[in-house]
Parts: structure tokens; sequence; C-alpha cells
């Protein structure tokens, strides 16, 4: 084990790492968001530019959406639906309403 000073010193250099690997990575997002700009751009402008050029191009069609299920999901629910609808509820005639 080192002294308390090369242990300081090991950190200091430790963090002057990260610092410069964070600084990396940084300019790394940048460009991925440059270009990603610039992606999003050129695929704007590109279906036009084939259909100005006489190239028809058929799109695929659009899957569907899938549809969330009004059904409980958990136990519990399902089991406080069956005890609710075997319930049954008093009839009152329209006199006494």
């Amino acid at each position: 084990m080192g002294s308390l000073l090369e242990l300081q010193e090991m950190l200091m250099e430790r963090d002057d790492r990260i610092k410069q690997l964070e600084a990396v990575v940084r300019v790394r997002d940048n460009e991925i968001m440059e270009l990603k700009s610039q992606l999003d751009k050129f695929q704007s402008v590109i279906p036009y530019a084939t259909v100005a050029a006489g190239v028809s191009k058929v799109r695929a069609r659009k899957t569907r959406a899938q549809g969330i299920s009004a059904e409980p999901q958990s136990l519990k629910t399902a089991q406080e639906l069956m005890k609710l609808s075997q319930t049954t509820f008093p009839v009152i005639s329209k006199d006494l309403r």
C-alpha cells in the first residue's frame, strides 16, 4: 500500500483521465446529434427527389398499432370482477324511488 501522497496522486490522475474521457464523449455526442440532424434532412428530401425524377415507389403499408386489452392483468382484479359479476342487487319498484 502506498503512502497518502501516492494515493492522492493516483486519484488526481484518475480524475484527470475521467475528465478527458468525458470530453471525448461530449464531442462524440455532439457529432452524433449533428449527423442525425443531417440524416433527417436528407431523408426528408429524398422521397420528393425520387417522385420528381419519375421513379414511383410504392410505400409499404403502415402496420397497425397493437390495442391494449381492457381486461384486468392481475389475478386480484380478476377475482374482484368475478365477485362483482355474482353480486345481485335489490330490485326497487318505480313507485318507491
